[in-house]
């Protein structure tokens, strides 16, 4: 481990929840107009910490966390209506954005000159929901008003490349997902991914014009038209040639994929795309995905393999809501509920720092899944050591913390590897469209593991963690 790099990151993680800057941040908000026993930085502190180590059902467990983690005996009822300040949630957004702001970097990268290399950002849109209290429907109404009346959703804009959101937005769950998109203009040099909920033309044109790239899933009521259509193995479709999509799914093969050309009118100009169709032997339906990377450097293969990546923001989610307590919490209070979920997106924010801190300075691939589980290492030392600021008890926990998961949190094991020849065959061929796609690989990791096997072998639609 590199000491100048080790000391880098361990400045890093305590700038977020210094005492001075969260005290400065609730007097500002008048969260507290004098500190008293509860302090903004005590309070946000314990809080973040109780997200982030254990289970969270009630406002007691969180009452009872902060009295055990500074060793005090508060009121429940001063501790009660600190969170119920209307300043409260504001803090803890706050909060939130500058950690991500200070604890996010890039982890991931493809290889000068390959494919993908030429974009700045692989950028994911997506959204989640999940139930409030029955009686908050009025502020955040639910879309389903018969199971649950009252819900939230939370829009994401994920960065692959910084395996991290870079925005996130709280609105009521009856509110469109489109208002939520990244701007157009904000794309410019970037990879846009998106499921078919954000399929939009027009907004689709407006990333191309201004210098920015989309992989989308496509519905299937879409009816352009099509102008050529070439299977995978590069014959020519004739029968589908200048005439409208839905008057040709028939033809459509079924053991291959194939490419359309297509053109739709939007405000009297025309808009070309790809429209790559595959069928799918479960749900036995096509699936179609359009984009606009040019046909001379992304084949049907790559871009099916680039769409995969999509599957990390579903990730992002199962870990909010499986590790970090990001649930139906038990209260009718608006700004109780609104705070405790900024809090525990930051206790999410803060584990997978640490994730990606273990893998630049052991040089492993590290699980961000199995970092973020609240049993899987002592943080509740690291939170503690955070009482008393930057010192040598706070160095000690995070280093242990950082070998900890270079230990225990690997994103491959030896038993998902046996028999190692007879998986590394079956990836074999995945791992040539990957070094098709330039994506860096982590080969020191894979050798000291494995005697001298070439490639890290990792879930096939992944990125390698670059080192």
């Amino acid at each position: 481990m590199d000491p100048q790099q080790f000391s880098t990151m361990a400045n890093k993680f305590p700038s977020v929840l210094d005492a001075d800057v969260l005290n400065e941040r609730g007097k500002q908000l008048d969260l507290f107009k004098r500190e008293r026993l509860i302090t903004p930085f005590r309070l946000g502190l314990s809080v973040v910490a109780s997200m982030a180590t254990q289970q969270v059902q009630s406002m007691a467990d969180l009452h009872r966390q902060f009295n055990e983690l500074w060793e005090l005996e508060s009121d429940y009822k001063a501790f009660y209506n600190q969170l119920l300040k209307p300043s409260s949630p504001e803090f803890f957004r706050t909060s939130l954005c500058h950690i991500m702001s200070q604890l996010t970097r890039k982890v991931l990268g493809f290889e000068a000159g390959q494919a993908f290399s030429e974009f700045n950002r692989f950028i994911l849109q997506d959204g989640s929901s999940f139930a409030l209290h029955e009686a908050l429907a009025d502020v955040f109404p639910g879309r389903f008003n018969a199971v649950s009346p009252a819900a939230i959703e939370l829009h994401c804009t994920l960065d692959v490349l910084q395996d991290a959101p870079i925005t996130i937005a709280l609105s009521p769950d009856t509110d469109a997902e489109h208002d939520y998109r990244p701007a157009p203009e904000s794309l410019r040099g970037d990879v846009f991914l998106a499921d078919r909920g954000y399929l939009d033309l027009t907004y689709l044109r407006d990333i191309g014009r201004h210098g920015g790239c989309f992989i989308v899933r496509s519905k299937s009521h879409l009816n352009p038209r099509v102008i050529d259509a070439y299977r995978e193995d590069g014959q020519r479709i004739k029968s589908c040639q200048d005439r409208d999509f839905q008057a040709i799914i028939s033809k459509f093969p079924k053991r291959q994929r194939a490419e359309l050309d297509v053109e739709w009118l939007i405000e009297g100009e025309p808009f070309r795309l790809r429209l790559i169709v595959s069928w799918n032997p479960q749900t036995k339906c096509f699936d179609y995905l359009l984009t606009n990377l040019p046909q001379d450097r992304y084949t049907i293969s790559m871009i099916c393999l680039a769409y995969k990546l999509r599957w990390q923001v579903e990730l992002l989610f199962k870990e909010w809501k499986s590790y970090t307590n990001l649930h139906k919490f038990d209260t009718e209070k608006e700004t109780i509920s609104e705070a405790l979920i900024w809090a525990s997106l930051a206790a999410s924010a803060m584990k997978r720092f640490l994730a990606h801190a273990a893998e630049h300075l052991l040089e492993v691939v590290i699980s961000t899944r199995k970092a973020s589980m609240p049993s899987a290492y002592d943080l509740p030392a690291l939170f503690r050591a955070l009482r008393h600021g930057d010192g040598p008890w706070y160095r000690r926990a995070f280093k242990a913390i950082i070998h900890y998961l270079g230990r225990n949190a690997k994103g491959c094991s030896r038993c998902y590897l046996k028999p190692l020849i007879k998986i590394y065959l079956y990836y074999q061929r995945v791992a040539v469209l990957t070094r098709k796609m330039g994506i860096v690989f982590n080969a020191s990791h894979a050798k000291k593991l494995h005697g001298g096997l070439k490639e890290r072998i990792l879930h096939p639609f992944y990125p390698y963690r670059s080192t």
